[in-house]
């Protein structure tokens, strides 16, 4: 009889860190897909038009681990903010608008979304920093 309430615990306690462990990996997972987002976003911003606007960005796919199949997929949404950057390198005011000369500016993309499975009421975000000098 204790033998067997000994592996009923034992094995509940093992399951447990499965299922925990699962849940860590898949946030993971989640928050690497993120990451690529907001680096993507930077790239393809620093490339092109810079800062078109400052609005969010609601409806974003990040692809979870570029696997075929879309339903593990997650909804996100970007938000961009531009801070000044003051002569001593630490981060001045937040800008309202896109930058309207060629000083130094700290970018920083704000991903967000809702974790999966149990802990899918859990809103979560990553974020991203560089320093761009617009070219104007």
């Amino acid at each position: 009889m204790i033998a067997v309430a000994l592996t009923a615990v034992i094995g509940v306690g093992i399951l447990t860190a499965v299922a925990m462990a699962r849940d860590l990996a898949e946030f993971d997972k989640q928050r690497i897909a993120a990451i690529s987002a907001a680096r993507r976003f930077l790239e393809e911003r620093a490339r092109h038009d810079l800062f078109p606007t400052l609005d969010p960005i609601e409806d974003v796919t990040l692809d979870n681990f570029n696997t075929p199949d879309a339903s593990d997929d997650l909804r996100a949404s970007l938000d961009l903010k531009l801070y000044e950057v003051n002569t001593d390198g630490t981060r001045g005011a937040e800008l309202a608008a896109a930058p309207t000369n060629d000083d130094i500016v700290e970018v920083e993309v704000v991903v967000s979304w809702n974790r999966t499975g149990r802990l899918s009421s859990h809103r979560v975000t990553e974020s991203l920093r560089t320093y761009v000098a617009p070219d104007l």
